[in-house]
């Protein structure tokens, strides 16, 4: 009768072993599941907030020089208005 009442009692501590286990898995999964939903709100919330304020004003660009551009070959009676400043 022992010997029956110890092995289930084995049986039972494996089961509370492997259920501890499992839920350390789902807590784990439960705070990244979590961050995302933060970022994502996050997200939600700098978008209305950009998509609600007053629209921004686009310019062109000031026309500069550019690294790596090329110097053009210069010719005879050329102006200087044809380099980039």
């Amino acid at each position: 009768m022992l010997g029956l009442l110890e092995a289930r009692e084995k049986r039972v501590r494996e089961e509370i072993a492997r259920l501890r286990e499992e839920a350390e898995r789902v807590r784990a999964a439960l705070g990244e599941a979590e961050h995302v939903l933060q970022r994502l709100v996050d997200a939600r919330a700098t978008v209305a907030e950009v998509l609600s304020g007053p629209p921004s004003v686009v310019t062109e660009p000031e026309r500069g020089a550019v690294a790596g551009a090329a110097v053009p070959r210069r010719d005879e009676g050329m102006a200087a208005q044809v380099l980039a400043p």
